[in-house]
C-alpha cells in the first residue's frame, strides 16, 4: 500500500500521535530488567565497514577504524585535554565559532551537528524547530540524515514515498540488548527490501538546501550477487557491492527539485540511512532518534561501525538527548554516569575536536524524584566531559510543568503528559536554540 505524504500536515499528526503513545509502552516494559552495564572497549579491527574516502565536500578522508584518536581522558597533540579545553573556551566555543564563520562567508565547509536521542528526538518537531533557528543564522545546508523504509515516520525536510513491504532491524523500537552482528552505524536500525515491489521516494522540501542535492546512500551487501536500483531524476543506476559484508557508500548529485527513488534489484541489500546535503555549505542537523531508546542503546551497537559512520559525518557538535525513558526503568540512577561516558568515548573516536551536549529529560509527574536525580546526574556528567547541559526539566519550568504545558490551550504537552505537541515542541527548540546560540 502506498504511504503517501500529499496530505502532509495531516500525516504529521497522525505520526506525532503514534509517537506520543509510543514510550509508555517501553517504560513500562523497560521496568522489567535492568539495564546492561557499559560494554568493555572492543578491539580496533573494524567489522562490517568499507567506507570509501569521503565525498568532496568533506575536507578530511574517513581514515581506517581503529586508528589513532582522541579519547576522553587522553590528551591531545598540545598536551590540553578536552574537559581544559572546555573549561578554558566554553563547551560550546568551537560549534559556536563555526556557525560565526558560516554566517559571515568565512567558512567554505558545512556546519554539521549529529543529535542522538529518543521519541523526542525520533518525530523531528523539537528538532526541526533548532534546524530552523539555526538556519535564521547561517544558511540551510540540507535536511541531513533520512532514515530509509520505516513506517510510521516523518522527517521535517524530506516528502517521503513508501510502497510494499520493508522489513527493519531491531524489530522492536529499540533495544539495549545486542541483535544480531550489532552492526547498525549511527541510526541504530537497519532496513532492507521486504518484497519484490518495495519502493521508496524521497524529495527534499523547498529551502531545505541551497544548490544541487548531493545524496549519500549507505548500504550493506551480504554477497556479490545482490544489488538495488537507484535514481535520480534521468540518472539511473544499479549499485552492487564492492565490498559484501562491508558498509560501503553511494552518491549521486542532482537538482534539488528531483526526488531519489530505490528499489529492489536481487538478493536483499541491507540499508543504513541516507544523508543530503546542498552543494553550497551551510548547516545540517541529522536527526537520529529512536523510540524508547536510552543512552545504552547506542552502547548496543557495533562501535566500529558507529564510529566510522559518525567521523564520515565530520560533525562540530554532537548532541545525546536521553534520559525520559532511563526515568522510567528501575536501574539506580548513578549507574547511568557509566553509560553516558561510554558512548562520548565513542564519539570523541570518530569527532575530537567536536563540542558536545547532553540534553535532558522533560517534566514526567509521575516519575519526578527519578527526573529530578537523571537531571542533576546529566548534569554533572556533562561537566566531567567537557560538554555543554541543557536542562529541559529547568526549561519547562521544572516540577509540575509537564501539567502546565498540557493545560495550555492549544496544549503544549500531550495527554500522556511525558511528551510534548508539536507546538510545545517547538517552543521547547527555541530555548533549546537560545542554549546553543547563547542567547
Amino acid at each position: 500500500m502506498s504511504r503517501s505524504q500529499s496530505a502532509g500536515a495531516d500525516r504529521q499528526l497522525l505520526y506525532a500521535a503514534l509517537v506520543l503513545g509510543s514510550l509508555v509502552v517501553v517504560v513500562t516494559c523497560g521496568t522489567s530488567s535492568p539495564e546492561p552495564a557499559a560494554p568493555p572497549p572492543q578491539t580496533p579491527q573494524a567489522r562490517g565497514t568499507g567506507l570509501p574516502a569521503a565525498p568532496s565536500s568533506s575536507t578530511a578522508a574517513v581514515e581506517a577504524a581503529g586508528s589513532a584518536t582522541l579519547a576522553i581522558g587522553d590528551a591531545g597533540s598540545d598536551g590540553a585535554h578536552p574537559r581544559e579545553v572546555a573549561v578554558e573556551r566554553g563547551p560550546l566555543a568551537s560549534f559556536r565559532e563555526a556557525l560565526d564563520e558560516l554566517a559571515s562567508g568565512q567558512r567554505k565547509r558545512a556546519v554539521r551537528v549529529t543529535w542522538l536521542g529518543d521519541s523526542h528526538t525520533a518525530a523531528d518537531f523539537w528538532t526541526d524547530a533548532v534546524r530552523q533557528r539555526l538556519n535564521r543564522e547561517a544558511p540551510a545546508g540540507g535536511p541531513g540524515f533520512v532514515y530509509l523504509g520505516l513506517d510510521p515516520y516523518r522527517h521535517s525536510g524530506f516528502s517521503i514515498d513508501r510502497d510494499g513491504d520493508w522489513q527493519h532491524l531491531p524489530h522492536a523500537p529499540s533495544t539495549s540488548s545486542k541483535t544480531g552482528d550489532g552492526v547498525f552505524g549511527i541510526a541504530g536500525i537497519r532496513t532492507s527490501f521486504g518484497s519484490g515491489d518495495a519502493k521508496l521516494e524521497l524529495r527534499p522540501r523547498t529551502g531545505t538546501l541551497r544548490g544541487s542535492a548531493r545524496w549519500t546512500v549507505y548500504y550493506r551487501m551480504p554477497d556479490a550477487g545482490t544489488r538495488f536500483r537507484m535514481k535520480l531524476g534521468e540518472k539511473s543506476r544499479t549499485v552492487r557491492g564492492k565490498h559484501p559484508g562491508r558498509i560501503e557508500r553511494t552518491l549521486v548529485e542532482g537538482p534539488s527539485s528531483e526526488a531519489l527513488v530505490l528499489r529492489p534489484g536481487s538478493g536483499r541489500p541491507e540499508f543504513f540511512g541516507a544523508v543530503v546535503e546542498g552543494s553550497q555549505p551551510g548547516v545540517v542537523l541529522d536527526t537520529l532518534g529512536i523510540n524508547g531508546a536510552r543512552v545504552a542503546t547506542a552502547l548496543a551497537w557495533e562501535e566500529e561501525s558507529f564510529v566510522e559512520l559518525l567521523k564520515a559525518r565530520e560533525p562540530e557538535l554532537v548532541i545525546l538527548a536521553y534520559g525520559t525513558n532511563e526515568a522510567g526503568a528501575n536501574t539506580a540512577v548513578e549507574k547511568y554516569r557509566a553509560h553516558f561516558e561510554a558512548l562520548m568515548k565513542r564519539v570523541r573516536r570518530a569527532a575530537p575536536e567536536a563540542s558536545c551536549a547532553l540534553f535532558g529529560p522533560t517534566d514526567w509527574v509521575r516519575q519526578e524524584e527519578r527526573i529530578v536525580a537523571i537531571d542533576q546526574l546529566e548534569r554533572s556528567v556533562a561537566e566531567s566531559l567537557g560538554c555543554g547541559y541543557f536542562s529541559v526539566f529547568d526549561a519547562m519550568g521544572g516540577r509540575g510543568s509537564i501539567t502546565d504545558w498540557a493545560n495550555q490551550s492549544p496544549p503544549l504537552a500531550a495527554p500522556d503528559h511525558i511528551h510534548l505537541t508539536p507546538k510545545g515542541y517547538v517552543k521547547l527548540g527555541q530555548a533549546t536554540a537560545d542554549f546553543l546560540l547563547e542567547r
